[in-house]
């Protein structure tokens, strides 16, 4: 596994990486002490901060590297064995990757502001991480998954028997919380008695509240 934190890096190709980082004087994604601080505790394991950082990561990529990073040949053929790779942009809102002493540590970040999971959507993801990683997360020697989500307040609706328990161990998901304005607001169409209406003539604005629940 020597160089999948290399193969990690060269599939992150989302050009909203590299602009970010130039419009924001931060081209590696560094990740910020505090919030690394944070992430540490709650994961119980420190954080170098030198640490890769992706947003917007497409599961294809995280699958790929760790199978490059095993056979490192990316001139070989590969059996699509259990059509891992889907050819599809499902993502990970943010992955991080590090390797402390002899393991590689993946922390894979789900996050919602205005809008909310369902979980329809994250038993989709929670399968697919579960096949790539296994039930206990150990399909993978020397690779440990950590799955964290964030949102504006916790969600106590979430339904996770159908994901693998390092996705959830001791029944808890890790939660961190993401602060979001109580000042935003959403334009809509609408007709003349502004009600919504995707064919309308008009418009108007209403708040947007940060998520509640996320499901």
């Amino acid at each position: 596994m020597q160089n999948f934190i290399e193969y990690l890096k060269d599939f992150n190709s989302k050009e909203r990486f590299f602009l970010a980082g130039q419009i924001l004087g931060n081209p590696s994604f560094t990740i910020a002490s505090g919030f690394r601080e944070k992430l540490s505790d709650l994961l119980e394991i420190r954080i170098p901060d030198d640490a890769l950082s992706a947003l917007d990561y497409h599961i294809d990529w995280l699958y790929a590297s760790l199978n490059l990073s095993k056979d490192d040949d990316i001139t070989k053929v590969y059996p699509n064995k259990n059509n891992f790779i889907k050819g599809q942009q499902e993502d990970v809102d943010w992955l991080i990757a590090f390797k402390v002493q002899s393991e590689y540590h993946i922390i894979l970040v789900e996050a919602k502001g205005v809008t909310g999971w369902t979980n329809k959507q994250m038993t989709s993801k929670a399968i697919r991480f579960g096949d790539i990683f296994g039930e206990q997360g150990n399909s993978w020697p020397g690779v440990v998954p950590h799955f964290v989500m964030m949102s504006s307040s916790q969600s106590k609706c979430v339904r996770f028997e159908k994901w693998p328990q390092w996705m959830a161990p001791n029944g808890k998901i890790k939660w961190l919380e993401l602060p979001i304005p109580k000042s935003l607001i959403h334009v809509y169409r609408c007709d003349e008695q502004g009600h919504e209406n995707k064919d309308g003539q008009s418009w108007k604005v209403k708040k947007r509240y940060p998520t509640k629940s996320g499901f």
